[in-house]
C-alpha cells in the first residue's frame, strides 16, 4: 500500500500595491526636494501612515510601485528602515521601479508583465491616510466573487460630508475627491460612477439603469479614497486596453461594456472609519488638522508609526504634542492644535494654532503661526506672521517676515526683514540651469519649472529668492504683449463673438468637440487608408475614455462621422454629400458602427443621430430613404419594427423630421408590408 502524501496548500498572501507618483503633487517647490509619499504630515512621512494602516490590516506584502527620478533611492533607503523594525515574519515591502510610467495604466500592465501579482490585491495612492477595517472589506470582497464570477473588483468610498475647510487662497478641489455613485441596492453592484463636477442638488440617472435594478441606492457625493480590492483580472484588463489609463477610464469601460466584457465592479460604501488623501495642500492641511484632532486614532501623533514607540508629551486639553527635548511650554502662548519636533525652541511670547513645527527649529517673541506647517531647521525671528503656508527645510525669516496664505516657501529661502509675500506665492533658493542640466534633485528643476528673482519688495533686503511661476504665464504674457501691440483695430461681430463663445463654453462642452473632431479625423483617415474596422474601434474607444464621453454621445458622433466620411470634393475644394460616397462610407465602417448598435435603444440613437444630422447639414436630406434602407437591408444593423416605432413616434422631435417624414414615406410602407407578410406566414405555418 502506497504511502499517503500529506498536501500543503500555501497560504494565500494579501498583497497591496501603493502608487508613490500620484495624480497630483504640491508643485514644484515641494516635490523638487522630496518626494510627495516622503513630505511629513504632523512629522511623519505620508508614506509612514500608509504602510502602518497595511500592517494594521494584515497585509503580507507591499509593492510600492514608482517612476524612476532622482527621488527613487529615498523612498527605497526609507522602505528599507520601515520595514528592518519589522521582525521576518513582518510585513514585506518591495520597491518597483519603471523608467516610463505615467499613469496608474501603465503601472499595472508592468506589474502583470512582470507576474508579481498573485491574487487579490488592495489598490492605493500613497498619500492616503486611513484606519478603515480593511478585513472585512477584503473579506466582503472574497465572499462577493464567490457568488459572483463576473465580479473582478470592488471600489471603497467613504459616506461622509466633505469638509470645506480649505487652504486660503486655493480653490477647492471636492469635486476631484468625491464621486456620484448609483449601486443596486441588493447586490452593491456598481451602475453609475461620475465625478462630482457642481453643487447642484439634481441628480441625472439613466433610465436604462432602472432595467438593470428596480432598486437603487444614489450617493451624490460619496468621499472617493481612490481606494480599490482588486481580482488578477483587473491587471490583465489594463494589459489588453491601453486606452485605460486610470482607475476612472477602467471604471467607465467595464460598466459601459459590461455585456461585451462580461464583467462588474461592485462597491462598499463606509459608514465608519476614517479615510482621506492628502492629495492637495488644502487637503494636506485638513489631514493634519483631523490627525492633531485624532480623528485618525490609533493613527496619532504622539506615537511613532515606525518604531511604535511614544514620541511626544500630549496635552488633551489643548491639543498640543511636544518632543521631550523640545523648548516648549504647555499652553505656551495660548497654543492649540499644535506638534512641535525635537530639538525645537518655541519663546514663551509665540503663538501656534493649527501649526506643525519640525525638528531643531527657533521661533522668537512675536511669532504668530495659523495653519502653518513649518519642516525642519526653520528660523523665524520676532514679529513674523505666517497664515495657511508651508515652510521648507532650512529656511530664513528675519524680523517682520509676514507669509500670507497659500504660499509655499522651498527649502533654503532667506527672506526679510519687513517684508510681505503676496498671497499664493510659490518661493524657491535656486533657479533652474538649464544650461548645465544635472541628476541630482537639488541642481535642476523640471523644463517646465518658470523662476524668476524676486525683487527686495518681496523677498527684503537680507533675502535670497527666486518666484517660482505657473505654467500658464507664458500664455498670459504672449496675450499682454498681443493687446499693448494691437494698433487699434477690433475683431469683427464675429470674430467676437466666437471668442465670447469659447469663454462660455464648459469642460464637458470643450471635451465633447474635441472628441468629435478626433473621431471624424480618424474615420476620414481610416477610410483613405482602407483601415480595418478593429482598428477604427481602437481608437474611438481610445478618445472616449481621454474625454470621458457617454455611449450615448459615441453612438451619435460615430453614425454622423460616418455620413461626413463619405462626402465627394468637388472640383473647387468644396466638399458634398453624395449617395455614393456615402455608400462607399457605410461599406468601409458598417462593422464600425455595427461594434457599438448591441440592443433596440442603440438603435434609435443610430436613428436619432441621422435626423440630428439634417438638421445642421440639410444637403443630406435626399440621402435619407438610401441610408435607412442600406442599414436595414444590406447591413442588417437597424430592424424594421424599431425604425417603423421610431417614425410613428415622430423622431427626436426636431424640425428636419417633417421633411424626413415624407421622404421616407414609401420605404416606411414597404417595411410595415413586409412586417404583416411575415406575420401571415407565420400563421399558416402554426
Amino acid at each position: 500500500m502506497a504511502p499517503k502524501v500529506e498536501v500543503h496548500e500555501e497560504p494565500s498572501v494579501l498583497q497591496a500595491v501603493v502608487l508613490t507618483e500620484c495624480d497630483i503633487d504640491y508643485g514644484a517647490a515641494i516635490t523638487h526636494y522630496n518626494p510627495k509619499v516622503l513630505v511629513p504630515l504632523a512629522n511623519t512621512p505620508l508614506l509612514d501612515y500608509t504602510l502602518a494602516w497595511l500592517e494594521r490590516c494584515g497585509v503580507d506584502e507591499v509593492i510600492v510601485y514608482c517612476r524612476a527620478n532622482p527621488h527613487t533611492d529615498k523612498i527605497k533607503q526609507h522602505c528599507k528602515r520601515f520595514t528592518s523594525r519589522r521582525e521576518e515574519c513582518g510585513i514585506k515591502v518591495m520597491v518597483v521601479v519603471s523608467e516610463d510610467c505615467l499613469n496608474l495604466g501603465d503601472a499595472m500592465r508592468d506589474l502583470y508583465s512582470k507576474s508579481l501579482l498573485k491574487d487579490d490585491f488592495i489598490l492605493l495612492q500613497g498619500d492616503l491616510v486611513a484606519t478603515l477595517n480593511l478585513q472585512d472589506i477584503v473579506a466582503k470582497h472574497k465572499e462577493n466573487r464567490l457568488s459572483d464570477k463576473s465580479m473582478i473588483m470592488t471600489c471603497v468610498y467613504v459616506n461622509k460630508p466633505l469638509e470645506t475647510t480649505a487652504v486660503e487662497g486655493e480653490e477647492g478641489r471636492g469635486k476631484e475627491v468625491t464621486a456620484t455613485l448609483v449601486t443596486a441596492a441588493d447586490t452593491g453592484k456598481l451602475l453609475l460612477h461620475r465625478r462630482s463636477r457642481n453643487k447642484s442638488s439634481k441628480i441625472s440617472i439613466p433610465t436604462e439603469l432602472f432595467q438593470a435594478s428596480s432598486d437603487l441606492l444614489t450617493y451624490p457625493a460619496a468621499y472617493d479614497p481612490s481606494l480599490a480590492i482588486c481580482s488578477e483580472v483587473v491587471p490583465s484588463l489594463f494589459s489588453d486596453n491601453f486606452d485605460y489609463g486610470s482607475r476612472d477610464s477602467l471604471l467607465r469601460g467595464v460598466i459601459e461594456q459590461e455585456e461585451l466584457l462580461g464583467y462588474s465592479i461592485r462597491c462598499q460604501v463606509v459608514q465608519e472609519g476614517y479615510a482621506c488623501r492628502a492629495s492637495t495642500l488644502q487637503q494636506y492641511q485638513r489631514v493634519s488638522g483631523e490627525v492633531m484632532r485624532r480623528e485618525a486614532y490609533p493613527m496619532v501623533c504622539e506615537s511613532s508609526l515606525t518604531s511604535h514607540r511614544i514620541r511626544y508629551t500630549y496635552d488633551p486639553f489643548t491639543t498640543t504634542y511636544w518632543e521631550p527635548s523640545a523648548k516648549f511650554t504647555k499652553g505656551n502662548g495660548g497654543a492649540s492644535e499644535a506638534v512641535v519636533g525635537a530639538g525645537t525652541e518655541v519663546d514663551a511670547g509665540a503663538i501656534l494654532t493649527a501649526s506643525v513645527v519640525g525638528d531643531h527649529c527657533t521661533l522668537a517673541d512675536g511669532v504668530i503661526a495659523n495653519a502653518a506647517f513649518i519642516m525642519n531647521n526653520v528660523q523665524i525671528k520676532s514679529g513674523c506672521e505666517l497664515s495657511h503656508c508651508y515652510i521648507g527645510d532650512d529656511v530664513v525669516l528675519e524680523k517682520g517676515v509676514v507669509v500670507s496664505s497659500g504660499c509655499v516657501v522651498g527649502p533654503g529661502v532667506r527672506l526679510g526683514p519687513d517684508v510681505t509675500i503676496p498671497p499664493g506665492t510659490q518661493l524657491v533658493a535656486q533657479p533652474p540651469h538649464h544650461h548645465a542640466p544635472s541628476t541630482h534633485p537639488h541642481d535642476d528643476f523640471d523644463e517646465t519649472a518658470r523662476v524668476k528673482e524676486a525683487d527686495p519688495s518681496i523677498c527684503g533686503s537680507k533675502g535670497k529668492a527666486f518666484i517660482l511661476l505657473p505654467e500658464e504665464s507664458d500664455q498670459d504674457d504672449d496675450d499682454e504683449e498681443e493687446e499693448s501691440s494691437d494698433d487699434g483695430r477690433s475683431s469683427g461681430p464675429d470674430e467676437g463673438d466666437s471668442e465670447d463663445a469659447l469663454m462660455m463654453m464648459s469642460d464637458d462642452e470643450h471635451s465633447e468637440n474635441e472628441f468629435r473632431r478626433e473621431v471624424q479625423e480618424s474615420l476620414t483617415n481610416g477610410m483613405r487608408k482602407k483601415s480595418a474596422a478593429e482598428n477604427m474601434v481602437l481608437e474611438i474607444n481610445a478618445s472616449r475614455h481621454a474625454y470621458n464621453v457617454s455611449m450615448e454621445d459615441v453612438l451619435t458622433t460615430v453614425t454622423q462621422g460616418i455620413l461626413r466620411a463619405g462626402q465627394t470634393q468637388k472640383q473647387d475644394g468644396s466638399t458634398e454629400p453624395t449617395w455614393p460616397g456615402i455608400n462607399t462610407a457605410l461599406k468601409c465602417f458598417a462593422d464600425v458602427l455595427r461594434n457599438y448598435v448591441r440592443k433596440g435603444r442603440d438603435q434609435l440613437l443610430v436613428l436619432n443621430a441621422i435626423e440630428k444630422l439634417m438638421v445642421d447639414s440639410p444637403e443630406y436630406l435626399p440621402a435619407t430613404q438610401k441610408i435607412l434602407f442600406n442599414l436595414n437591408q444590406t447591413f442588417e444593423i437597424l430592424e424594421g419594427e424599431v425604425i417603423i416605432h421610431w417614425y410613428k413616434k415622430g423622431g427626436a422631435g426636431t424640425t428636419a423630421f417633417t421633411t424626413i417624414k415624407t421622404s421616407i414615406a414609401q420605404f416606411i410602407e414597404w417595411l410595415e408590408k413586409d412586417s404583416e407578410d411575415d406575420d401571415d406566414s407565420d400563421d399558416e405555418s402554426s
